[in-house]
């Protein structure tokens, strides 16, 4: 893998528990070798559904698609409940994606937590066809159209000063800086 591939690493805005509204989702272009190519933005609803929507408008409408070789996914959900629809988001944008989790997803809690959505249904769908979970250092993680032993290669050479991939740790740091001011600790 070389050092010239770029990922799109995002993550979302910070928000208050029970908001409703927006926050803001961002994308950081990043060069596995370290460097940054771009910022991207989008909204996206909280609690809503328009999530994958917005990373695949984000993606293909930025003059880094052709240089983006990998999205990289702070979870499979943003802005609280907001699921990404992995298989989708890859099949739009052609970019195999890699979501990332700093503890084990309890999907007993999922589960409970999603009793109040009225289409519960569809968003647990979403979140148990993202494929099975792996791990990797301190972390766990999902990847579509790409192998699991090609997503630890990548995040091998991304996770740099944290036990998160440096393109996810930075997205997180923009992202509670837009929203509130000043960065949180990812």
């Amino acid at each position: 893998m070389k050092n010239s591939i770029s990922v799109l690493a995002i993550d979302d805005g910070s928000f208050k528990p029970k908001s409703r509204g927006k926050t803001v989702l961002i994308g950081v272009v990043f060069r596995i070798d370290g460097r940054i190519d771009g910022i991207l933005k989008e909204d996206v609803g909280i609690d809503a559904l328009d999530s994958t929507k917005q990373i695949i408008k984000m993606c293909n409408k930025s003059k880094f698609k052709d240089q983006i070789k990998y999205i990289l996914l702070d979870g499979i959900a943003v802005a609280g409940f907001n699921v990404v629809d992995v298989e989708t988001l890859f099949k739009k944008t052609g970019k195999p994606v890699i979501n990332v989790f700093r503890k084990m997803p309890r999907l007993n809690l999922i589960e409970v937590a999603l009793n109040n959505f009225k289409d519960k249904p569809k968003r647990l769908s979403l979140i148990k066809k993202a494929e099975d979970i792996y791990s990797f250092k301190n972390i766990f993680f999902q990847c579509h159209g790409i192998t699991p032993n090609k997503a630890k290669i990548l995040l091998k050479k991304t996770i740099f000063y944290s036990g998160l991939p440096e393109p996810i740790r930075i997205a997180h740091l923009i992202a509670s800086a837009v929203t509130t001011g000043e960065s949180t600790r990812p």
